[in-house]
């Protein structure tokens, strides 16, 4: 077996990228590497290479069938591992409620969510885990109002989830318990929602909405709405939560950005669009595709037909051919293309909220505690490693 390197790649320190993705983007030929599963792979770093990868639909996700690289079924990922045309049908079973039109209109329900977890995290007692006490519960919340989830069952959710999204953290009968619990939960709830809404009961959310398509090719079977209904929840907190605290302990290391983002609240976009380029979330490091044609990236390197190519979004934007200073967390960059959301048909579903909680969250955890800081020394905190979505698994802080 020829001694390649094992992919993902161990983390830089806090939020960084591996230290290998600066090395490898210099090299003329794509790196061979071998995935965690066992399967070689080249892996794609270059800016325009992986906008490549991610958009030309001579790349396959499905085309993959391999183990999966975290601990989330290719079952489980209705959208993630799907091609054209069932990803597409999917995702237009449920895109009319992440558009930038219906985030503007559920910005006072963000807000009111907001408000509450702040006053909760305010009245408590300090020093406070702001993973456990904000940033979790006030993603976990906006998902549930927006899938009509009940919110008494906030607290059910992480447990089974931390599981399901590791990258070989936990042992295979606790995420296979946690799979079979998350898949249960979700089943017994659309039931309740389709006996409702055949009772002739109005039912508000997303869930009941994917039951009731307006349009015949937006209907999905029920094993679909149950696996989507799981999965838009997974996603819509799992990633927002994480990129949230770690965006709050990066600003602490940054006062520039905290004085920018309290003082001027209306103008913290470019703030947070570049705490998204920075920061290194993906702990599997991406997505593998399979090449269904030879296809020549703009790099100039030739992808043969059926390599696995794994385009890594986090090193494209760190590219300094892209990014001046890409090492640099600068919250006036004027130019920020960056592929944290992905780029093409999978682009992600929910970037628009994701950014809208993100203002919000930073905007008011400044606003209503200026002196926040860390109640442990830095060295203290402990970084999500083995992990689909990087963070902090705490942080602890005080005012």
């Amino acid at each position: 077996m020829t001694d390649l390197q094992v992919f993902p790649f161990p983390a830089g320190i806090r939020g960084e990228p591996p230290a290998e993705y600066a090395r490898i983007r210099q090299e003329p030929a794509l790196p061979r590497v071998r995935l965690s599963n066992g399967r070689e792979a080249l892996v794609v770093t270059r800016y325009h290479d992986v906008r490549l990868v991610l958009s030309d639909s001579r790349f396959s996700r499905s085309a993959f069938t391999s183990t999966p690289l975290f601990a989330r079924t290719t079952e489980s990922l209705a959208l993630n591992t799907a091609d054209a045309p069932e990803h597409g049908r999917r995702r237009g079973a449920v895109a009319h409620a992440f558009t930038a039109r219906q985030v503007r209109r559920m910005r006072p329900m963000v807000e009111r969510v907001v408000e509450e977890q702040i006053a909760e995290v305010a009245a408590g007692p300090r020093p406070v885990d702001l993973v456990d006490r904000f940033t979790v519960p006030f993603a976990l919340r906006v998902m549930c109002r927006i899938l009509g989830v009940p919110e008494e069952d906030v607290g059910r959710f992480k447990p089974w989830v931390d599981p399901m999204m590791s990258v070989g953290r936990f042992p295979a009968d606790t995420v296979a318990r946690c799979h079979q619990e998350m898949n249960g939960y979700f089943t017994a709830l659309v039931e309740d929602v389709r006996a409702a809404l055949d009772a002739g009961r109005t039912v508000p959310g997303l869930i009941a909405e994917m039951l009731t398509p307006r349009k015949e090719e937006r209907r999905l079977s029920r094993a679909e709405v149950i696996t989507m209904s799981a999965g838009i929840l997974i996603a819509g907190y799992e990633t927002t939560s994480n990129e949230l605290a770690a965006a709050v302990y990066e600003m602490l290391r940054h006062p520039e950005l905290v004085r920018r983002v309290r003082d001027r609240p209306d103008e913290s976009g470019p703030v947070v669009e570049e705490i998204l380029r920075y920061l290194c979330a993906n702990g599997s490091g991406g997505v593998p595709h399979v090449a269904t044609a030879d296809v020549a990236l703009p790099g100039g390197v030739v992808v043969p037909a059926g390599e696995v190519v794994v385009p890594i979004p986090d090193a494209a934007n760190h590219d300094p051919g892209v990014f001046e200073e890409p090492g640099c967390l600068r919250g006036d960059r004027a130019e920020n293309s960056h592929l944290t959301f992905g780029f093409g048909a999978h682009h992600c579903l929910g970037a628009e909220l994701a950014r809208l909680e993100m203002r919000l969250g930073l905007t008011a955890v400044f606003g209503a505690f200026p002196t926040l800081r860390l109640a442990v020394p830095e060295e203290e905190l402990r970084w999500r490693t083995d992990m689909f979505v990087r963070g902090l698994w705490e942080l602890p802080v005080t005012w």
